[in-house]
């Protein structure tokens, strides 16, 4: 079994998440973009859970299908069916300077949560971005994470404190990432989440400091070019989350 909290070693080298896959070269959060990634030798997957309109969960990040796929409208406003439908090999590059493309580049299905746990549960840590409102979405999700046994190899990354409560309303088991007030380290200690995912504005050098003082799995979003990847690394930061993990890998010598 993965076991995703042994790769951060105080001192090692940064465990590298591959943002929505390896994003930068394959498109975004599909299965191809995760088994590149995944062949790659990244630490961890990260992806996006939505909910459709017929509460199937699929894996898209944003709340509309208009910069990825073939398709227009809200992710919730389409049924399953109609988005495995879509190509969603529309958008090129890294997300904070790729481009949508005039046609798609070769075709790519909008995978579902439970294809890409079966494919990768157990194999590769998961980091899982919840953007769902429906409690018995979010329930089924937590369902999902127990049933392939992620307690040791992934975690929930959810948007708010409130949202957390409920999952651990849920399950005592599921390992637990906050996206509010990621500044305030001291709330999510006291919270006392099992990962935190700090954005690089955060990384004042008292929040550095406190945060290597605590041992807690940390990732910080995001770095996609060489000079932020090696400020991150001279820093001492456990983990480092990218859209380019072939550069991160080779900046770290794996």
């Amino acid at each position: 079994m993965y076991s995703l909290c042994e790769k951060y070693v105080p001192g090692g080298r940064p465990v590298v998440t591959a943002h929505r896959g390896f994003s930068g070269q394959y498109p975004e959060n599909t299965m191809l973009a995760f088994t590149q990634a995944f062949e790659l030798g990244v630490d961890v997957l990260e992806f996006d859970v939505r909910e459709s309109a017929d509460r199937g969960l699929v894996i898209v990040h944003d709340a509309t299908v208009d910069r990825t796929t073939t398709g227009t409208g809200q992710v919730d406003h389409h049924t399953l069916l109609e988005l495995k439908r879509l190509n969603a090999s529309c958008w090129e590059g890294p997300h904070d300077r790729g481009r949508r493309l005039p046609e798609p580049a070769g075709h790519a299905e909008i995978p579902t949560l439970g294809e890409v746990l079966s494919a990768f549960a157990g194999k590769v840590g998961l980091n899982i971005q919840v953007y769902v409102e429906r409690p018995e979405a979010l329930a089924a999700i937590v369902r999902l994470y127990l049933h392939y046994d992620l307690r040791t190899s992934g975690f929930l990354m959810l948007c708010s404190f409130a949202e957390a409560e409920r999952v651990r309303a849920l399950s005592c088991e599921v390992a637990i990432c906050v996206g509010e007030d990621r500044a305030n380290l001291e709330r999510h200690l006291a919270f006392g989440v099992d990962y935190i995912q700090p954005t690089r504005q955060c990384l004042t050098e008292p929040y550095v400091r406190r945060l290597l003082e605590t041992g807690l799995p940390a990732n910080v979003f995001f770095a996609n070019d060489r000079d932020a990847m090696a400020e991150l690394i001279a820093m001492k930061i456990p983990g480092i989350m990218t859209d380019v993990p072939d550069v991160l890998l080779e900046l770290i010598g794996t």
